[in-house]
Formats: structure tokens, C-alpha cells, sequence
């Protein structure tokens, strides 16, 4: 047996029980679940990616995933068992499960150098839809109804929240008015439920890659690093996506149709494409507040502000600077 092979198997037992034991902390400290989702997938993709590249033959590009990803494979199986063992399967599909996919996909994309969109969403959709399976199962094993969730969002959450508001000086009148606002914020939000997980997923995959790429360049293992925000330039399809949404959320009444499904899609849609293009003018208010050498906290204070009060205004300065590059336009000129 080689010597790599030898160590790489050592290396994914050390990973593997790591998981478990993280996984282990997270059921009775719960305060400390982050560790169980962050740190062991980051160490799982290291695996893959340090691994991959000595053990996978040369210019095979098939080959060179398979055997890339195996010893990562073979530490998600191994942690998957003894969480099991240990704590039950309920637990190990809530977290071995959950992100062992996520982490698969992370550790082949900084192996074979993927593009920073690839590397974050293909990751991102994994792992919706091994959290999607690891409800679906729990809830089928527990025999639990999953309407009850809605009923706790619906009924539950909203009275909270209504009864919170009512200790404030407000008329019947004012009070009637928030309420309509709120039945019509959980409807929507309840309808476009699946891109709002698609963009918390989003943003744990990122907060992985970064760890990835943290514990990587401490351990020479990755010496990527991955580009800030304000280097960051979302697709233009993006702004067609939001359009292509927004008609098939409320185009329909106008058209003379009205499908409740088409419509729900529609939202998801439009909502993912805000997202790209919000965010899109996020990272070009960054850039241009960078190269006026605008202070790290007056930076985050503006965006925050934007955010709460106008996000729609984030949505089309980021249109704007897909089609007319604002960033160019409006960065301080160098004398």
C-alpha cells in the first residue's frame, strides 16, 4: 500500500471522528450545533481536495473526480455510522447527511478549480435538497405531520407578533392595517419559501468555502483564496430572471389566466433574481465606496441603511450596473 494512500485513509478517520464528536457536542450543547454544519464539512472538502489531486491519475478528468472524492465519501459513510450508533439516525440525517453532499461538491471544486459562481452554487443546490430528504425521512420516521410547521408559522408565530405590537400606542385603525401587512408578508413568504432556503443555503455554503479556504492555506493544502465582495459581478441573466418572474407571478391576471402553482413558481423566480441583482448592487456600492478608501464601517452602515429602507433601490442600481457598468462610471478617477 502506498504511503499516500496510507495517510489519506488516516486523514478521513481523523475527519470522521471529528464529525462525530461535533455531532455529539451538538446534541447537548445546542448552542454549539454551528460546529456539527461549519467545521466538519470544511475539513470533509479539505480531504477531498488535498487528496484528489495526488491520488487521481493524470488528465483523466472522470477518474480524476471519482478518486478525488472518495476519500471524502468514505468519511461522510464512516461519521454516518457512528453518529447513528451513538446519538440515532435521526441525528446523523440531520447533520452527516445534511452536508456531507455540500461538502463532496466544495472539496471537487477547489480540487479542479472551478469558477467562484460554480464552486458556490452546485454546492448550494446539493445541499437543499439533502436538507430537503433529511425532512422528508425524519418527518416520515417520527410519523410527524409536516402541516403543523405552517400551523407554527401561520397561527402561532404571527399571534407573537401581533400581541407584541399591541403594547404600542397604536389606533384600531393603525392596528387593523399592520395586521393586513402581515397576512400578506407570511403569504408571500410562505409561497416563496423555497428560494428564501435556496439563499440561507447560499450563505452557508459560502461560509464553508471560506473555511475551506482558511483551514486550506493553514494546513498548504488549498492556496486559493476566494474574491471579496466588492470584486464580485453578478450574471446579467440575472435581471432577466427577475423580469421573466415577474411576469409569470402577475402577468397572468392580465393574460387572461390564472394558474395558483405558476404563479408560486413565478415568485420563487422573481425573488431569486432580485437576489442576484440586489446583491449585484451590493458589491458594486462596495467597490465604488473602495476606491474612495471609505472606512470598513461606513461601509456596512450605508448598505445596511439601503437595505432596510429601500432594497428595491439595491435590486436596480444592480440592474444598472449590469447593462452600464457603474462601477467604472462612478469610481474616483486617479489623478
Amino acid at each position: 500500500m502506498k504511503q499516500t494512500n496510507t495517510r489519506a485513509m488516516v486523514e478521513t478517520g481523523f475527519v470522521s471522528a471529528i464529525g462525530v464528536i461535533l455531532s455529539a457536542i451538538s446534541v447537548y450543547l445546542p448552542a454549539f450545533a454551528f460546529l456539527s454544519f461549519f467545521v466538519t464539512p470544511a475539513a470533509i472538502g479539505i480531504i477531498g481536495t488535498k487528496w484528489g489531486r495526488k491520488v487521481a491519475p493524470a488528465g483523466i478528468a472522470l477518474i480524476g473526480i471519482r478518486w478525488g472524492s472518495r476519500y471524502s465519501c468514505a468519511a461522510s459513510v464512516v461519521a454516518f455510522v457512528l453518529v447513528s450508533l451513538l446519538v440515532g439516525p435521526l441525528m446523523a440525517m440531520a447533520t452527516i447527511l445534511a452536508y456531507s453532499l455540500p461538502s463532496i461538491f466544495l472539496g471537487e471544486a477547489f480540487r479542479a478549480n472551478w469558477s467562484f459562481g460554480k464552486l458556490i452554487v452546485i454546492p448550494a443546490i446539493a445541499l437543499t435538497l439533502t436538507s430537503l430528504i433529511g425532512i422528508l425521512v425524519s418527518a416520515g420516521l417520527t410519523s410527524f405531520d409536516l402541516s403543523q410547521i405552517n400551523h407554527m408559522i401561520d397561527v402561532d408565530l404571527k399571534n407573537a407578533i401581533i400581541e407584541s405590537v399591541k403594547q404600542q400606542p397604536m389606533t384600531q385603525e393603525q392596528m387593523n392595517e399592520y395586521i393586513n401587512r402581515l397576512d400578506l408578508a407570511f403569504d408571500q413568504a410562505k409561497r416563496m419559501l423555497l428560494a428564501y432556503w435556496f439563499a440561507a443555503n447560499v450563505i452557508v455554503t459560502y461560509i464553508s468555502a471560506k473555511l475551506v479556504s482558511y483551514i486550506g492555506r493553514r494546513t498548504n493544502s488549498v492556496m486559493r483564496t476566494l474574491p471579496t465582495m466588492d470584486t464580485w459581478r453578478m450574471p446579467i441573466w440575472g435581471a432577466g430572471t427577475l423580469a421573466i418572474g415577474i411576469i409569470l407571478a402577475y402577468g397572468g391576471q392580465y393574460l387572461g389566466y390564472a394558474n395558483g402553482i405558476l404563479s408560486d413558481i413565478g415568485l420563487n423566480i422573481a425573488l431569486f433574481g432580485g437576489m442576484i441583482c440586489g446583491l449585484n448592487g451590493i458589491t458594486c456600492l462596495l467597490s465604488i465606496m473602495k476606491s474612495y478608501n471609505l472606512a470598513g464601517i461606513f461601509k456596512f452602515a450605508i448598505i445596511g441603511f439601503l437595505y432596510v429602507m429601500s432594497p428595491m433601490a439595491l435590486v436596480i442600481y444592480g440592474i444598472l450596473d449590469m447593462f452600464l457598468d457603474m462601477r467604472v462610471r462612478f469610481q474616483k478617477r486617479s489623478l
